[in-house]
């Protein structure tokens, strides 16, 4: 079955060669960390860097034709215990209804010593 890439210019962009996301067999792969399009996190601040991973996602899962609803499953990942609380205020805000799967991580570090918060999000978008 063949694989799409999207991409969309509402989303940080890494200089790395990963795809933005990923679709294959109706389901969208699609992983972001919270800084804006130009790369810039807000230092310190795991709320802003949480809504932001969120909106990147919400961008790219709307380039491919789906919505927020459409995410099944996530994996969260945080740099500290004390991002916990914040990033679960935020996330949470952002599933209100049928909140997706769920699994969360505390880990030592991120690809960039600013980040403090990386969503890792499965969406099904159908057969079309």
């Amino acid at each position: 079955m063949p694989k799409r890439i999207v991409t969309s210019d509402r989303a940080f962009r890494s200089e790395l060669p990963f795809a933005q996301a990923t679709v294959a067999g109706g389901f969208m792969f699609v992983a972001c960390v919270g800084c804006d399009r130009e790369g810039r996190f807000a230092t310190g601040d795991v709320r802003a860097q949480t809504q932001a991973c969120l909106d990147n996602i919400r961008a790219l899962i709307e380039e491919a034709g789906g919505t927020m609803a459409d995410v099944v499953k996530c994996t969260v990942y945080v740099t500290d215990r004390a991002c916990w609380q914040p990033m679960n205020e935020v996330y949470f805000a952002n599933f209100k209804q049928d909140p997706p799967h769920r699994v969360s991580c505390i880990v030592s570090g991120l690809g960039s010593p600013e980040c403090l918060v990386e969503i890792d999000a499965t969406a099904y978008l159908g057969t079309a």
